[in-house]
C-alpha cells in the first residue's frame, strides 16, 4: 500500500513539473547573437548611440562588434567586446578580458574565446 501511495505521489509531482515547464513562463533565457541584439548592445552605450554595426562575431557566450558612426555623425570606428549575461550583452574592456599580451598568440589567461581573440584583442 505504501508503495502505491508513493508511486501516485511521484506521478503527481512529475505532472506538476511538466505543467510548470509548459506554462509559458520563462526564466529569461540567454541573449541571442543576431543583428538586433548586437546593435542594441552597441547603441545602448550613450557614447555609441549614433553608431551602426558593420560587423560582429559571436562565440561561446562572447561577442565582438565593429561599428562606425551613422551617416552624418562624427566619431571613429568602435570595436567592442561583450559577454552574454542572461538576456543581455554586457560590454567588457579588452584590458580585462584579453589576457596578458605576449607574442600575439592566444594567452592562457584570456577570457574571450580563442576564435574571437584576433579580431577582439589584436585589432586596433
Amino acid at each position: 500500500m505504501k508503495i502505491g501511495v508513493i508511486g501516485i505521489a511521484l506521478l503527481g509531482v512529475a505532472s506538476l513539473v511538466l505543467v510548470g515547464c509548459s506554462s509559458g513562463f520563462s526564466d529569461g533565457g540567454t541573449v541571442e547573437c543576431n543583428d538586433t541584439t548586437i546593435a542594441e548592445a552597441v547603441t545602448g552605450d550613450p557614447t555609441f548611440a549614433e553608431y551602426v554595426v558593420t560587423d560582429y562575431t559571436c562565440a561561446d557566450g562572447w561577442a565582438f562588434a565593429a561599428a562606425n558612426p551613422a551617416e552624418g555623425q562624427m566619431g571613429a570606428l568602435a570595436m567592442m567586446i561583450f559577454e552574454a549575461e542572461g538576456q543581455f550583452w554586457i560590454s567588457k574592456s579588452a584590458a580585462d578580458v584579453c589576457g596578458t599580451y605576449g607574442d600575439g598568440s592566444y594567452p592562457s589567461d584570456a577570457m574571450v574565446p580563442e576564435s574571437l581573440y584576433e579580431p577582439a584583442c589584436l585589432a586596433g
